[in-house]
């Protein structure tokens, strides 16, 4: 359960403990604390939650979805502090409490004469406390210039009745990132990041805290969760949005859409290679190196990014067999033509190539937009690179007709001539290949 502020800008707050908890694969429930009309840029109003709705809120999930972890953000004021208190003082499971005074943008989340009541009804029923290096400060009296100086604050901080303390870095100016955590038996750990070249985002904390509470609920260690959600708001800030026109924010999903996306190339081409081993004559139009079909990501940058069958599609009597599976960076040449095309057009993200021969030139020069390109024009320094020339040549040819379909080359001294056909997807690929067939 996360007991928090709505973000009107679903950035932090209980929008973004959600996002988080569902891309961890636990259910998360909610008690809004305040509704905030805010952006990226700034808070522009805070409206507060009767304390009652709020200890409502919190007793209608305890007595019928008990959380396995709570986690504790946004509390405005000293009378929702009071009531969460009273809510949770008695209850035995994880709380995760997010010190949140300010959002990103710099706007001021707690009263000045709440913090009080922070520190002393909050603090002490917390399993984890997960400060920045400036709230640490403000908990601790300690200015944080140093891991010494977190070390201090998060002793000082436990010794306000806190189980365990982690102070971010994320907010220090050095190039490596250092989380400190002091856990309950008084042990240091230091966990290390890269820092990311990003001045301020919106979410992270909360992205953190979140993915604690998650894991907690899971069962994971402390340290393990800690280590985790490290990593996680991490690759949530690497792959941060830039939304409005202020500070970008993060986005806890992004391993989600990954994964789907990756699912999704897998399960088409794997449709289309089994519709290549039943389709009638298409073996006639393999090569003597054999073949191979490739489709990528919508954003790859590099041949992990594009699936391909491992060990080609080989010909077997007068069929077409896939030699194994579909996997990601199990093609080379096929998968380099195809990361040439999108530099060109991003949309043009399959391939499979077929023989060369004169009536197959004459057949597609007929049904589509067509180029070549010369492979004994190849730079030298590229010949001795293996898949390079590949890259090179599918680009040359676009530059003359950058809507081609089809892409061919005559070949060169130990290279077999070869055509390569395009398209948007895998279905895309095999309706010309049939078309060529019709013909052949």
């Amino acid at each position: 359960m996360s007991i928090a502020g709505s973000d009107s800008g679903a950035g932090a707050g209980i929008q973004a403990d959600l996002k988080t908890f569902s891309a961890l694969g636990v259910y998360g429930c909610t008690a809004v604390t305040a509704v905030t009309a805010q952006n990226t840029q700034k808070v522009s109003s805070i409206f507060e939650l009767p304390e009652y709705i709020i200890r409502k809120q919190i007793q209608s999930i305890m007595s019928d979805i008990p959380p396995d972890a709570i986690k504790i953000g946004m509390v405005h004021t000293k009378e929702i502090i009071q009531s969460i208190h009273t809510s949770l003082k008695r209850t035995k499971v994880p709380i995760v409490l997010d010190p949140v005074f300010a959002a990103g943008t710099g706007s001021k989340l707690i009263l000045d004469d709440a913090f009080e009541s922070f520190v002393s009804k909050l603090v002490p029923i917390a399993t984890l406390i997960t400060p920045n290096l400036m709230e640490a400060g403000r908990l601790s009296g300690i200015l944080i210039k140093s891991e010494v100086d977190a070390i201090d604050a998060a002793r000082k901080i436990k010794e306000l009745g806190v189980k365990n303390v982690i102070i971010k870095g994320g907010h220090s100016s050095i190039s490596k990132v250092t989380d400190i955590l002091l856990d309950n038996s008084g042990s240091i750990y230091k966990l290390f990041n890269t820092r990311i070249a990003i001045k301020e985002s919106h979410g992270s904390g909360c992205n953190f805290s979140a993915c604690i509470t998650a894991l907690l609920a899971k069962d994971f260690t402390l340290i393990d969760a800690c280590k985790i959600a490290n990593h996680y708001v991490h690759t949530s800030i690497e792959n941060a949005i830039k939304l409005g026109e202020g500070i970008v924010v993060t986005n806890p999903i992004s391993n989600l859409y990954e994964d789907a996306g990756r699912f999704k190339i897998i399960t088409e081409l794997q449709r289309a290679t089994l519709e290549i081993e039943t389709m009638n004559r298409i073996a006639e139009l393999l090569p003597e190196t054999q073949s191979n079909m490739a489709f990528a990501l919508p954003d790859a940058i590099d041949i992990s990014d594009i699936a391909g069958v491992k060990g080609r599609i080989v010909r077997v009597d007068k069929v077409a067999k896939a030699v194994s599976n579909v996997e990601f960076g199990a093609s080379k040449h096929v998968a380099s033509a195809v990361l040439a095309y999108m530099t060109i057009n991003r949309s043009m993200r399959c391939a499979m190539n077929i023989k060369y021969d004169k009536k197959l030139i004459r057949i597609v020069k007929r049904l589509f937009e067509i180029c070549e390109y010369q492979r004994i024009s190849e730079p030298i320094y590229l010949k001795k690179k293996e898949g390079k020339t590949i890259f090179w040549g599918i680009k040359a040819a676009l530059l003359i007709n950058p809507i081609a379909d089809i892409v061919y080359h005559k070949g060169d001294f130990g290279k077999e001539p070869m055509i390569m056909v395009f398209g948007k997807e895998p279905k895309e690929v095999l309706d010309k290949i049939k078309k060529i067939l019709k013909y052949y």
